[in-house]
């Protein structure tokens, strides 16, 4: 009955990407490799009106459709399965749903032609924060430690689980709480990506108001506290030739060069803590501002627009660019110094390289991305960045 209830949520959710990063939580599910329904498209299939009964949400004889499907390597649109009534209704909507929203020209992009994968991941990710002064006004930046994470992950159609623990904490024992959720929503024609990005622990500082660094290393620090949370959609205009889920998520197989422009809204929600309490003794006498805590959190809206492209240099070869900046209204909601006294325009920039490789069933990927955000007044500007490297390496069957 269970495996039953799995076979159902992957072929309904097969339409639909999401792919999760959590870091450093051990454990969690994710839905990948497909394409989905929005909430509007779900209330006008037109053309599926079925009456649903008792009868109608039970399978003809127990477990016999379910062997059909296995038999038939999953592949869902074989003749030789017997679904129940609802199951037909289901197989139904995942066929309008790839026909409408997951069409490819076939001389540029093919599927993997697989229902299965297994993967090993490794994720480096740290976090820069450049305040700023002028006229007189003093400055800080501090990078955060990296975080370095290593696992696996598995995956049938739209069903996937993975572990990926955090290896400084397995190996140096150390309290540092990092944390990298991106969900991703892709289609042929829009995507949407939703991230959280969390950070407490050990982290460094370079400037910090009048000290004048010594030679050597950065200066330990343990009060910073920062999340920032967010989402992109945005609209792919050349979706027929591009796919822009054949980087880093590689659900698809990129077969010529092709490029899109991207417009699109984003929203995010950012928020700085420094404990002032937690510097070490050489920089209290050089403390910036006379309180022991400040607090920065914002709402950016923004418009975005940009180019992604995909270059095949070579036979099972990608790689693909996108650079997809946005300007739009930043309203402050905390600003315990009045820093930023009020309302301002903010400059956001996101990036992002991939370099994917096929070699038969195998496939191994590299990605880099980065988020930075802008935002200035008379007195300061803020540069914040968030910065990760995925390896992968894996296996499709």
């Amino acid at each position: 009955m269970k495996f039953r209830i799995l076979v159902i949520a992957a072929i309904i959710f097969s339409a639909l990407t999401i792919n999760a990063q959590d870091v450093p939580d051990s454990l969690y599910t994710t839905f990948s490799d497909s394409i989905g329904l929005s909430p509007a498209d779900s209330l006008t299939l037109a053309g599926f009106a079925t009456s649903f009964t008792a009868d109608s949400l039970q399978s003809p004889e127990k477990g016999s459709w379910v062997k059909q499907l296995a038999k038939a390597r999953f592949n869902v649109n074989d003749s030789t399965i017997n679904y129940p009534r609802f199951m037909r209704f289901c197989v139904k909507v995942y066929n309008w749903a790839n026909n409408t929203f997951n069409s490819y020209d076939p001389d540029y992009v093919q599927p993997l032609g697989t229902k299965f994968k297994v993967m090993t991941k490794a994720n480096v990710k740290w976090d820069t924060h450049d305040l700023k002064g002028y006229n007189g006004e003093p400055s800080i930046y501090i990078n955060t430690q990296p975080a370095v994470c290593a696992g696996f992950r598995f995956s049938f159609l739209a069903l996937g689980i993975e572990f990926m623990p955090d290896v400084n904490n397995l190996f140096k024992g150390k309290a540092i709480d990092h944390k990298l959720s991106r969900f991703t929503f892709n289609t042929s024609r829009l995507c949407a990506e939703f991230y959280m990005n969390k950070n407490e622990g050990l982290s460094y500082i370079s400037k910090f108001g009048d000290y004048k660094k010594k030679s050597g290393s950065d200066i330990k620090y343990e009060g910073l506290s920062s999340m920032t949370l967010g989402c992109d959609i945005y609209y792919i205009f050349n979706h027929r030739k591009y796919c822009h889920g054949a980087g880093p998520a590689i659900s698809k197989i990129q077969k010529r060069s092709a490029g899109s422009f991207l417009l699109g809204f984003q929203y995010t929600n950012q928020k700085l803590e420094f404990d002032f309490t937690k510097l070490p003794s050489e920089l209290i006498e050089h403390k910036p501002w006379p309180v022991d805590h400040m607090a920065l959190q914002h709402h950016d809206f923004a418009i975005s627009g940009g180019y992604a492209f995909n270059w095949v240099f070579y036979p099972k070869w990608l790689f693909n660019i996108t650079a997809l900046p946005s300007i739009g209204f930043s309203r402050w909601v905390k600003d315990t110094y009045f820093i930023y006294p009020d309302n301002r325009f903010v400059v956001n920039m996101r990036g992002r390289a991939s370099l994917v490789r096929h070699a038969g069933r195998f496939f191994f990927g590299l990605t880099g991305s980065f988020n930075g955000y802008i935002m200035w007044n008379k007195n300061y500007l803020l540069y914040s960045q968030i910065a990760d490297v995925t390896f992968s390496a894996g296996y499709r069957f």
